[in-house]
């Protein structure tokens, strides 16, 4: 290969694909406008936050929260519950804005790869119907992001044209369509129960089969290689040495331990890019990230149908068809395959709603027959159906922490009820977003002991604070949702951001914010050297001011929010 030839157009080797796919186009030629410089070395953020931290962390805040329900459960402090609030002099946000106005990036697609070559292509974005309970569970369309990230990073004024001039080089590949072991989940999503082998299939070609390992190594060999040709090229003549960013779909996904090391791709990124790299993930096990790269969190993409139906109503929610009840429908059998090794208290919790007065909830089982599936599913409203016209909405634990649930919940404009003590760490964009403010959290041991009695503390909610909800999930909701247009190739217009009106022309005025947002604390981080996923971003507020947000994680085990310790449920 020449040298001059620029890496994000260089075609793949003939044996695995034919190109790299989409780019992000032809460079700009914008001047390097970066007032800082990326440390050479890595520098040492916070360390990980210990459990008594969050455990006084804890406390700290439920003081405060326990004041504030003085207020919440006075004949005075409703009234108030709607108010808008003074705009808080300085924020956290801004400062993370205004540190990053005058920074660089370039971005770049190294490689483009569907390993099976599905048909679809593009419409992998796309989440399957949702014929029943039991096949409601995870598809490839939630990982989805990148494919809605790249036209508002081509439209960004702080993109250069050379990757020498940039302060952070962005990779914007969807890996997907690249990572060894999601290319199942993306053939299965494709091939939607064609056989029953077919996930048997699928391990032989990537663990059986010798043509697919071959590939499998042949796309890892040429990663690092792609990899290893940008850097020496951004960093030949730049006169700091610039950090990289990435996404993932999944930390644990990535690195799978099923795979040999030859046939993951993130020993490709290890090995190229070395202690420069920073990775943004949807989620990662309840141990913490297994990559050292792994510095922040990123919203799942909302469940499609949701998306659609914001879309088609111009992104205003609908409240007047909601109906004061809880929702959930999904499967209880999850848990097992994450560290906590068993099945969710919180999902098998919620078993006890099922056909209660108030509460559309719908548990199924791996184990449940067809018959029974299908019988349930009869009564059930689909998901997408439950989410726009319930109040609220469970966010249970699965595997992991966290859900896609509790961006679909706020997207359908469904009051988020998380039973996740730990979900903060995996709730991105803390420093920009007040998720304490919008969502009502239960701890999962209360949750546990009394299903039933926590539900009703849920309905019997007064109708001030149900608003005031609904107030703040509409000021967050375009900063956390990805998929806002009808096509993920057209960018998001500033200047529609205008625009006023009804109808089609209040649909102009909403833009996705996830973008910036997710640009900003990558160019952030990678001035600061901020690198503990679950540290603050800004360390210090005006004193004493309840609505500043440092970007900190909490955790809720133990603890007792104001509206459970009035019904006496803790």
């Amino acid at each position: 290969m020449s040298a001059h030839l620029d890496p994000e157009r260089v075609p793949l080797t003939a044996g695995v694909a034919a190109g790299l796919g989409p780019t992000l186009g032809s460079p700009r030629d914008a001047p390097n406008a970066s007032t800082f410089s990326a440390p050479s070395e890595r520098a040492t953020g916070p360390r990980r936050v210990p459990a008594s931290s969050f455990a006084a962390s804890a406390l700290a805040l439920f003081a405060l929260a326990g004041v504030a329900a003085v207020a919440l459960f006075s004949a005075r402090g409703f009234p108030l519950l709607g108010a808008a609030s003074p705009r808080a002099p300085d924020t956290c946000a801004e400062r993370v804005r205004s540190a990053t106005r005058d920074a660089t990036f370039y971005a770049a697609d190294v490689f483009h790869w569907t390993p099976f070559g599905a048909p679809g292509g593009n419409d992998l974005h796309r989440d399957p119907a949702d014929g029943d309970i039991l096949r409601a569970k995870t598809t490839t369309a939630q990982f989805m992001y990148p494919t809605w990230l790249v036209p508002p990073l081509r439209a960004d004024p702080r993109r250069v044209g050379r990757p020498e001039d940039a302060d952070l080089i962005v990779l914007t590949d969807d890996l997907v369509d690249v990572s060894p072991f999601i290319a199942k989940f993306a053939w299965h999503a494709s091939h939607p129960e064609e056989t029953e082998g077919s996930w048997a299939r699928l391990e032989k070609w990537w663990r059986d089969d010798a043509d697919g390992e071959k590939q499998g190594r042949v796309l890892v060999r040429e990663a690092k290689r792609r990899l290893k040709l940008l850097k020496r090229r951004a960093e030949a003549t730049a006169t700091r040495r610039p950090r990289w960013a990435y996404l993932l779909p999944s930390e644990w996904m990535f690195t799978k331990d099923d795979l040999a090391e030859e046939l993951r791709l993130g020993s490709a990124f290890a090995e190229a890019l070395g202690d420069d790299a920073m990775a943004a993930v949807t989620d990662f096990d309840d141990l913490g990230p297994s990559l050292s790269d792994v510095v922040a969190t990123v919203p799942f993409a909302t469940h499609t149908a949701v998306a659609e139906a914001l879309l088609a109503a111009g992104g205003v929610v609908d409240y007047a068809a909601k109906r004061r009840r809880t929702f959930f429908k999904g499967t209880g059998d999850r848990g097992a395959e994450g560290a906590l090794g068993r099945q969710t208290d919180a999902r098998t919790a919620l078993r006890a709603l099922e056909g209660a007065k108030g509460h559309a909830v719908f548990v199924s089982s791996d184990s449940m027959s067809e018959k029974a599936l299908r019988r349930g599913s009869k009564n059930a409203p689909s998901y997408e159906e439950g989410m726009l016209t319930s109040t609220y909405c469970w966010v249970p634990r699965g595997d992991n922490p966290t859900s896609r649930r509790v961006f679909d919940a706020v997207a359908a404009g469904c009051i988020p009820v998380v039973v996740s003590d730990d979900i903060a760490r995996y709730l991105p964009f803390r420093w920009a977003v007040d998720w304490r403010a919008m969502i009502l959290q239960v701890p999962e041991a209360v949750f546990a002991a009394n299903p039933v009695e926590v539900a009703d503390a849920v309905l019997a909610l007064p109708d001030a604070l149900v608003e005031t909800l609904r107030a703040r999930m509409d000021a967050a909701r375009f900063k956390v949702l990805w998929n806002d247009r009808a096509d993920p190739a057209t960018a998001c217009e500033e200047e529609a951001l205008k625009a006023g009106g009804r109808g089609k022309e209040a649909r102009k005025r909403q833009c996705s914010e996830a973008p910036r947002l997710y640009l900003d604390e990558m160019l952030y981080r990678a001035k600061t050297g901020i690198e503990d996923p679950d540290a603050a971003l800004c360390e210090e507020g005006p004193r004493g001011d309840p609505r500043w947000n440092d970007g900190r994680a909490w955790n809720a085990e133990g603890t007792c929010p104001p509206w459970l310790a009035a019904e006496k449920l803790c």
